[in-house]
């Protein structure tokens, strides 16, 4: 009869996932749908993968709409031009697997520009991201108490029905975050990171669960993950190193000595050939400027405790929707209660996880460097921690169900899992705590996601400038001049959506005092105006194209505060 049961729930499990997950990717296709303009980084994700002639920028002249076009899409004919692709980003400070791949669904697509390439890759990641922590929740749960081997039926099918609550929330609170929408949104490589790194994690706890460390089954899967984590993004090695460090330490402590040789060698191995591949990794790390700036900022001690603040409000504010601390504190609390009754032998001892204690080195060891070291962008940087958010989440959720759950068993006058393996299983009543317990999770989680959404803490997705772009499609006819910084013309380019909608664009640098001398500016009614924003801005304006304009409109401040936009009639 338990066996029949066990099969019901696993099958409800699968298809609870999968209801979760399709609902996930309708919300996911919603807030793509919303989506109207480009942060700077992902207008650079376009124009490094499908680099054409490059962008330069000539004061005082014309640039021409296809100019800057064709530098933002694959051509016919310049597909899958992976050599470009590879020495593009040798010269910034990013290694090149995520771009391989942008440029591979471009160059499938060719002379298209359109948001939905990178959000379609993201989709795809977040689809793999999603199973996988599924799977790890679930394997991590099963993991607890792995040197006990469990006889009775009842007792492991009450064991896997617990992973299966857990992982469902997990993935729940995960996947409805708002820092986990705008990652998705964001058209960079975080969220091919985020796969990675919980592939990494997914090949570690399936090699505990099975106690499985051959070559074939565990050390090659972890070579090419190796390969490939640190190809997508440098912080995948930090993860990596951490895991590897705890993973270590459980071997010593099983005396698999041969194993964690075998294991070391492994991972040096796909390091080594990533390096060989990829040489610039090693200038990007120790010489580039992200690479320095981060060794700087490491090794001051001082701003420790402001950079581990701010991260921490990050994953509160934008996965836990301010309410981090009342967890903290009820598992706080719940913990010493349950320790109080464990001295009483009231409960009985449980024995550890190591899969959950490899979780928390990962993400613990993770967090810390990646918040002594990430640039502090406001809410954008959220990107940086993404990868272990859906770790972080579960281990809030596992290591409360675990004492919500003992603590319910001693009210309601049940036996301890110790007892009850001497006197044959839990009994019936157990199924019921599990499920008030798993609707009580997803009450207060599915509050928190909805909460959080509600206040519109989606990023990266820019939908005041919808109306931007309709005031531009509307005056596209009208010649567009861009009034630009010389120390920082390159800010040009992030204006790349809306000067695409234009035949051509006009070139002028502030510093140059002249006054605009090309005819079709000069005699034209009205003009678009982008000046650089600063204090001379207006001074820049009136002195370049005269003070003869009957209105000057200010339409938008634009690139955080980078730009101003302009509409001046005669």
């Amino acid at each position: 009869m338990s066996k029949q049961a066990g099969r019901k729930g696993g099958q409800f499990y699968i298809l609870a996932m999968a209801a979760l997950l399709l609902l996930q990717m309708g919300l996911l296709f919603s807030y793509g749908n919303k989506k109207a303009g480009f942060h700077e980084d992902e207008l650079y994700t376009y124009y490094s993968s499908n680099k054409t002639a490059g962008l330069f920028v000539n004061d005082r002249q014309w640039l021409e709409r296809e100019e800057l076009y064709n530098d933002f899409v694959v051509l016919p004919g310049e597909g899958f031009r992976y050599d470009v692709v590879w020495q593009m980003q040798s010269w910034d400070v990013h290694p090149p697997l995520y771009y391989f791949v942008f440029h591979t669904v471009c160059s499938l697509f060719p002379g298209v520009f359109d948001k939905w390439l990178g959000i379609g890759i993201n989709l795809a990641a977040y689809v793999g991201s999603y199973l996988l922590l599924a799977y790890c929740s679930y394997t991590a749960v099963l993991c607890g108490g792995l040197e006990k081997k469990i006889q009775d039926q009842e007792k492991e099918e009450g064991k896997k029905r617990r992973a299966q609550m857990i992982s469902f929330l997990t993935c729940l609170l995960w996947g409805f975050s708002a820092a986990v929408i705008s990652g998705v949104m964001f058209i960079r490589m975080y969220q091919q990171l985020t796969l990675l790194i919980l592939l990494c994690l997914g090949l570690h706890l399936r090699a505990v669960r099975r106690q499985d460390f051959r070559v074939r089954s565990f050390l090659f899967p972890l070579v090419a993950t190796v390969f490939l984590g640190f190809l997508t993004q440098y912080y995948y090695i930090i993860f990596h190193f951490f895991l590897g460090a705890g993973f270590c330490l459980y071997l010593l402590r099983r005396k698999k000595v041969k194993e964690m040789f075998s294991y070391g060698a492994a991972c040096a191995a796909g390091l080594l050939a990533a390096l060989c591949y990829y040489p610039p990794a090693l200038s990007h790390i120790f010489r580039g400027y992200r690479g320095t700036e981060a060794v700087s900022e490491f090794g001051d001690a001082s701003n420790t405790l402001g950079r581990l603040r701010f991260f921490v409000g990050l994953f509160d504010d934008y996965v836990m929707c301010g309410t981090l601390s009342i967890w903290l504190l009820a598992l706080a609390l719940l913990a010493v209660t349950v320790g109080y009754w464990k001295k009483r032998g009231k409960i009985g001892g449980r024995t550890g996880n190591p899969a959950a204690s490899l979780m928390l080195f990962g993400a613990a060891g993770y967090f810390f460097t990646v918040s002594k070291t990430a640039l502090l962008l406001g809410e954008t940087s959220n990107r940086y921690q993404l990868p272990v958010y859906g770790i972080l989440s579960f281990l809030l959720l596992y290591g409360g169900w675990s004492l919500v759950e003992s603590l319910m068993e001693v009210m309601a006058g049940k036996k301890t899992e110790t007892e009850n393996q001497e006197t044959g299983g839990k009994r019936k009543g157990s199924v019921g705590l599990e499920k008030t317990l798993a609707c009580l999770f997803s009450a207060a989680l599915l509050a928190i996601d909805v909460i959080a959404l509600a206040q519109g803490k989606v990023f990266f997705l820019y939908e005041e400038e919808k109306e931007i772009m309709e005031f531009v499609k509307e005056h596209n006819d009208v010649p567009a001049v861009v009034l630009y910084q010389e120390t920082s013309g390159d800010h040009i380019w992030w204006l790349s959506d809306e000067l695409m909608e234009y035949p051509k664009v006009y070139l002028a640098s502030m510093g140059n005092k002249e006054p605009i001398a090309d005819q079709a500016v000069i005699r034209s009614d009205s003009l678009i105006v982008y000046a650089a924003d600063s204090e001379d801005s207006d001074a820049c304006l009136q002195g370049l194209l005269g003070t003869n304009w009957k209105t000057c409109q200010l339409v938008a401040q634009k690139g955080r505060g980078v730009w101003k936009l302009y509409y001046l009639t005669r």
